[in-house]
């Protein structure tokens, strides 16, 4: 299976990932879950690079409410409305005993990721290979959401590239 592949930082990403799509309710785990995941594990290449592009979790999270209530807002259904009413009985978590499948996007995204580490002959997925694959979706939740947060998955690609080509030791 592909994550006997995966470094400790992934799998991080991608249990960070699974709470996050809970915690917002999510039936899947989408591309913008792992995405948030990356974010929320806080480690690797991945976190670095997107960081270095001033993207943090909140911003994240933010766009991704932002998004889903666009979504339902061009249903004719609206969120903060739903909210208000529902007051606090308006609770859209998924709870702990429920397992939350992959949609294909993620399942793409992690896909990609073992082309990626091959392509660039790593024996291992690294959380460089996760957002590279993330990327390779350019209709994906996550890329939409970066390019809302003014990242051009470009400019990611290029940062990630950098440093996975960067000689071993060499810091910033």
């Amino acid at each position: 299976m592909i994550f006997n592949r995966f470094t400790r930082g992934p799998r991080r990403c991608v249990e960070a990932a699974v709470e996050e799509a809970r915690m917002l309710g999510h039936d899947s785990i989408g591309d913008e879950d792992l995405l948030l995941g990356i974010l929320r594990a806080d480690e690797g290449t991945a976190a670095e690079a997107l960081s270095s592009l001033g993207v943090t979790l909140g911003a994240a999270r933010n766009e991704s409410e932002g998004m889903s209530s666009e979504a339902l807002s061009s249903i004719g259904i609206s969120l903060e409305e739903v909210r208000r009413e529902a007051g606090d009985a308006f609770d859209i978590s998924i709870p702990e005993d429920r397992r939350i499948p992959f949609s294909p996007r993620a399942k793409k995204a992690l896909e990609q990721a073992l082309r990626e580490a091959v392509r660039l002959r790593h024996n291992y997925i690294g959380t460089e290979h996760v957002l590279l694959g993330i990327l390779g979706n350019e209709d994906g939740t996550a890329v939409r959401m970066l390019a809302r947060l003014g990242v051009s998955p470009e400019a990611l690609e290029d940062l990630l590239f950098e440093a996975v080509h960067r000689p071993e030791g060499e810091d910033d």
